[in-house]
């Protein structure tokens, strides 16, 4: 039986999340881009990399990246009035997680909106929020 603090007890999705970022990280490294900001590789572009990973369809990727450069530029401590993070969700709890459980939230919420990135995209075209 795992103890509280035994490494083996994170969950399957604890895993996945550090398996893509790993791998992301594992990428930019063989690139040659590192994760110097002299090289410029910002936490947003783990971010973007990380989302992309979640929303395999490109289309629905560009729905999604249209939605959060226009809520919060990708800055994780985003903040506009009772809105927070890279969704501008209303939700403080929302505001204490780190960016790629932000991504992981931001994506549920739409899904369970409007079906998919593009229609919560078309939504906030049409409307002006989402």
């Amino acid at each position: 039986m795992p103890k509280e603090n035994d490494s083996y007890s994170f969950t399957i999705k604890d895993k996945e999340k550090k398996r893509v970022v790993l791998t992301v990280s594992l990428v930019l490294t063989l690139a040659g881009i590192g994760q110097s900001s002299a090289y410029g590789v910002e936490q947003s572009d783990l971010l973007k990399l990380y989302a992309h990973s979640r929303l395999i369809n490109d289309e629905q990727y560009q729905c999604f990246h249209k939605l959060m450069t226009k809520e919060s530029n990708w800055r994780v401590e985003a903040r506009n009035g009772s809105h927070y993070g890279i969704g501008q969700m209303r939700n403080k709890r929302y505001a204490k997680l780190d960016g790629f459980s932000q991504v992981d939230w931001s994506i549920r919420y739409i899904t369970k909106r409007y079906g998919s990135m593009c229609n919560g995209w078309r939504f906030f075209v049409d409307k002006g929020y989402h």
